[in-house]
């Protein structure tokens, strides 16, 4: 039967009434537990890295600044919605500020 040694909680088959596995016992140190941080912290690099793989180019959102990744050579805004809609607007404002001042020219001549 498996037991749980008292100094490092490693499962280990204790010899007899041991309560130490045998690498405490030997007085090798403790490996330092990871923080929920550093879990977090290494999670988000491995997809960060799984993610840069899948596509070609890495850019930043000019709205916002965030970092994306794409395969299109001329996208610069990210895929929130928020961004989408800045830039949607904005194209319909240039957009009707154009028309208008054409219009003038027409009517003007």
């Amino acid at each position: 039967m498996q037991m749980k040694c008292h100094r490092c909680d490693r499962l280990f088959t204790p010899v007899g009434s041991e309560k130490h596995c045998p690498d405490c016992i030997a007085g090798k140190p403790i490996p330092k537990k990871r923080t929920a941080a550093e879990v977090r912290a290494e999670i988000k690099a491995k997809r960060d890295a799984e993610e840069a793989k899948k596509y070609k180019y890495e850019r930043y959102c000019i709205c916002c600044g965030k970092k994306f990744y794409t395969n299109k050579t001329n996208r610069v805004i990210c895929s929130d919605y928020e961004c989408e809609e800045k830039m949607r607007i904005e194209r319909l404002q240039t957009n009707r500020a154009k028309y208008r001042t054409n219009a003038k020219q027409k009517k003007g001549k």
